[in-house]
């Protein structure tokens, strides 16, 4: 189903060698049947998604294509020539939404929308006082999703409906293995990952994303987790949460994460790829870090969903069904 392309390390490109034929319109008919408002074409979780997954998982060609994404060990999976491209958005939405719920349960974007598939694309004339990466041109910092959030989903999904047209606006990814490696190499770098594995930070939810926009939400955790194998990072929101809470930001707190985004920005690899338009990117939203270069092209259009491997009605935090 996939030729392999190019294997970076814990990151993969392949290219799709297959075709949908009638199954992409079983799957849109499927997801249509279920859903009565389609919440701006972007969905929301379902009340009845174990059902609807496994209703899914009866499509053929669907149900092929999800274990072959399952399978890969890849923390990083970009999926060339998707077969999406022309579609109208609530169409191509249902199949990317379909594909996620084949992966695990997708999760609302924030407290407002609710909604799944989210556009990644400049926003004309946005007000918010801590604007998203999402909601802009330019660079990305290096970051993991959900990160001021309780439950950090595990995977994403990025689909590139139109690439930046200004020679920019590369998709990075950096391993979290790689971070700990450059960390172990010195002194404070070894002193920082162990004040980090352990000290709660305080992390500001972005406006965007917040209950209410003058309202600061702070959420607070330690930077590494899983016995030091994965991350929770977003440096802005770290900042602005210190920024919040003073009497957080001892010296060797600051020194540590000032450090940490030193390794993170400019010192361990990274995988660095000009995604064309129709690629599906998969990641380990735990085990890798995930930004962009920087781009000055307004159009360039990405949809994101978020996948959490715990269903939505057993979520703590703002993006599952039950209210907090």
């Amino acid at each position: 189903m996939f030729s392999s392309i190019e294997q970076s390390g814990n990151i993969a490109v392949v290219q799709t060698n297959f075709s949908w034929g009638e199954d992409l319109a079983r799957v849109i008919a499927i997801v249509e049947r279920h859903f009565d408002d389609f919440n701006g074409n972007g969905f929301y979780p379902h009340p009845d998604e174990e059902s609807l997954q496994r209703e899914l998982l009866q499509v053929p060609t669907l149900a092929k294509f999800a274990a072959q994404v399952g399978s890969r060990k890849a923390r990083g999976l970009a999926i060339t020539g998707l077969g999406l491209a022309g579609m109208s958005e609530a169409h191509r939405n249902a199949v990317l939404y379909a594909i996620a719920l084949t992966q695990g349960f997708p999760t609302s974007t924030d407290q407002r929308t609710k909604r799944v598939a989210w556009d990644v694309r400049a926003r004309a004339g946005t007000q918010s006082k801590f604007v998203t990466f999402s909601e802009r041109v330019g660079n990305a910092d290096m970051h993991t999703d959900s990160s001021f959030y309780p439950m950090p989903e595990e995977q994403f999904m990025l689909y590139v409906v139109s690439s930046a047209r200004c020679n920019g606006g590369e998709s990075l990814l950096i391993d979290v293995e790689d971070i700990v490696a450059e960390l172990q190499k010195t002194e404070a770098g070894r002193a920082a990952y162990a004040l980090l594995l352990t000290r709660d930070v305080p992390f500001r939810v972005p406006s965007v994303y917040a209950a209410q926009d003058d309202q600061v939400e702070i959420f607070y955790a330690p930077v590494f987790h899983s016995e030091g194998t994965a991350m929770r990072w977003r440096y802005d929101s770290i900042e602005k949460g210190l920024a919040a809470r003073p009497d957080l930001a001892t010296p060797d707190l600051v020194a540590a994460l000032r450090l940490l985004n030193d390794v993170i920005e400019t010192g361990a690899p990274r995988f660095v790829r000009q995604l064309p338009d129709d690629t599906l990117l998969c990641a380990d939203n735990h085990r890798t870090l995930h930004g962009r270069a920087m781009y000055t092209d307004p159009d360039r259009h990405l949809i994101r969903i978020r996948i959490s491997s715990t269903p939505n009605a057993l979520r703590v935090g703002p993006s599952g069904v039950a209210a907090d």
